[in-house]
């Protein structure tokens, strides 16, 4: 615990001072100049997440919003520059490795010229460009991904059952009442029969966003909408948010269950806390196995849980079918090549022993205003069975 105290400086020293020599590659002879616009630079990405932490700031005053995007958009031209030029710079440290062991040569003035200045800023304009992009895919707003997924032996009675997903929504700074409005709008266009809210709906207070999650109140389904915990409720006051969020209408699920009747079949809907909430809230440990406990005999269960890893007891437990989010499949390119090193699912449907797990890549996005190669979505599932061999199939819309 004591370690997690240093490693978020340890971690922006280290990127501070990458940061500062790549920018002195821009102006080699200028050393002070690339080192202060270093610190602006790190200055213009964090300074806004600070600020949006005081009790007596207004989010929708001019000057912050201002702040806010700016950083916001910095963050991701940086995140992207420096995620093109690693791969880069380690063949490079590794070519001068071998070039001191193998004793001096002289670099080609050509290609010294290459290296220091005109990569870099093939670079950068690769970084602006690809950013351009996130930017134009956020502002787009979520794609509905439509998916079918085979369930063995599914009754008749749920047969094209509709469930419409959105997760890591992130209402917050950036992520306000139009975005959410488009939401909802697009969610109650597909006319789902349940809807599933996994986790992260938020970055805030619900005071400080109240007029921005108002339109979430509209979201409405036959069967009900349900929704789970992920751990940036925690960051912001988990208890407070399950309040909120069922005066929003919707139904939270803490490793607990609902029993769905569609005709004479039963459907076991279950939630878990995030897998992460017992670091905040003793009493919210997550616990699949405590959210499968009924005495109903069902025909389906299915298991919403932010984090996808809690399909490794969720499958064990008897479930079917688990929603997830969290990962934002990465949210831009080339993030989502490196997303997989810490998750096993990170996107998409996946077959976890006798279970399917979906992962939802993000309804929205944190931090960086940038979705590059990585579109948001809103998750349409339809169900079927698996009794003629059906596979699952995808389009978006």
């Amino acid at each position: 615990m004591k370690f997690r105290i240093f490693l978020f400086p340890i971690i922006i020293a280290v990127l501070f001072y990458y940061s500062g020599t790549k920018l002195i590659q821009f102006a080699p002879h200028r050393r002070i100049l690339g080192w202060t616009l270093s610190g602006v630079l790190f200055v213009l990405m964090l300074a806004w997440q600070f600020a949006y932490r005081a009790p007596q700031l207004s989010i929708d005053s001019t000057p912050f919003k201002f702040m806010a995007w700016a950083g916001s958009l910095s963050m991701g031209i940086w995140a992207s520059f420096i995620l093109y030029s690693l791969p880069i710079d380690l063949l490079h440290f590794g070519y001068w490795g071998m070039q001191k062991l193998s004793g001096p040569r002289e670099l080609d003035p050509i290609r010294r010229e290459f290296m220091t200045a005109w990569l870099p800023a093939g670079l950068l304009g690769l970084a602006g460009g690809s950013s351009a992009f996130g930017l134009w895919e956020v502002n787009s707003g979520p794609k509905i991904r439509e998916i079918v997924i085979p369930i063995d032996n599914l009754p008749s009675d749920l047969e094209g059952l509709k469930i419409a997903q959105i997760s890591d929504l992130h209402v917050g700074p950036t992520i306000r009442r139009a975005f959410v409005e488009q939401v909802v709008q697009r969610v109650l266009a597909t006319q789902p029969d349940l809807i599933a809210v996994t986790g992260d709906l938020i970055d805030g207070t619900p005071q400080r966003l109240a007029n921005h999650i108002e339109p979430l109140s509209r979201l409405s389904a036959p069967l009900g909408t349900f929704y789970v915990t992920g751990n940036h409720e925690y960051y912001w006051g988990a208890e407070d948010w399950v309040q909120t969020t069922t005066q929003l209408g919707f139904t939270p699920l803490l490793n607990e269950n609902r029993i769905l009747k569609v005709r004479e079949s039963k459907i076991l809907l279950a939630g878990v806390t995030d897998t992460g909430a017992h670091d905040f809230i003793a009493g919210h440990r997550s616990s699949p196995q405590l959210a499968a406990q009924t005495t109903h005999s069902c025909d389906l269960k299915i298991l919403l849980a932010h984090r996808p890893e809690s399909c490794l007891e969720g499958e064990t437990v008897g479930f079917d079918l688990q929603l997830s989010g969290h990962t934002h499949a990465g949210q831009f390119f080339p993030w989502s090549l490196l997303v997989r090193l810490a998750h096993k699912y990170y996107r998409g449907l996946n077959r976890h022993g006798r279970m399917w797990v979906y992962v939802n890549a993000g309804t929205g996005y944190w931090g960086p205003a940038h979705r590059f190669l990585v579109p948001s979505e809103i998750t349409l599932i339809r169900l079927t069975s698996n009794k003629q061999g059906n596979f699952n199939g995808t389009k978006s819309i």
